[in-house]
């Protein structure tokens, strides 16, 4: 099983937790819950490709994407507005709400078991 170990470990599987995504220059990470199941959700936005500059609205950038999660597979569609430093103005989400990173971090933590704790 040494090799299948190997190739988890290259491609980044079977740690049982999205791992924390690398430093990139050019991308803006945003996270969803969907309103259905509640399951959350992180997407990378490439911050030369997904973003469309606007002169009315809200903010200098917009962001339009489908997000689906993995749990209900509900589809999200999001528009968010971002300005020149690429902080979120506003935010119009159907199907699910722009989450922080906080937030999100809460929702994927590993969970412990309290009861087997209070008892030992």
């Amino acid at each position: 099983m040494g090799i299948l170990s190997k190739l988890r470990e290259l491609f980044g599987g079977g740690s049982g937790s999205p791992a924390a995504p690398a430093p990139d220059p050019n991308a803006l990470w945003l996270h969803f819950r969907c309103k259905r199941c509640g399951e959350v959700v992180r997407i990378r936005v490439d911050k030369r490709n997904d973003l469309n500059r606007e002169e009315e609205g809200p903010g200098a950038l917009l962001l339009r994407k489908d997000v689906m999660d993995s749990k209900c597979f509900q589809m999200m569609t999001a528009e968010v507005w971002l300005d020149g430093a690429y902080n979120v103005v506003s935010a119009d989400v159907t199907g699910g709400e722009l989450i922080t990173e906080q937030e999100y971090e809460a929702a994927t933590a590993p969970k412990t078991d309290e009861s087997s704790e209070e008892g030992a």
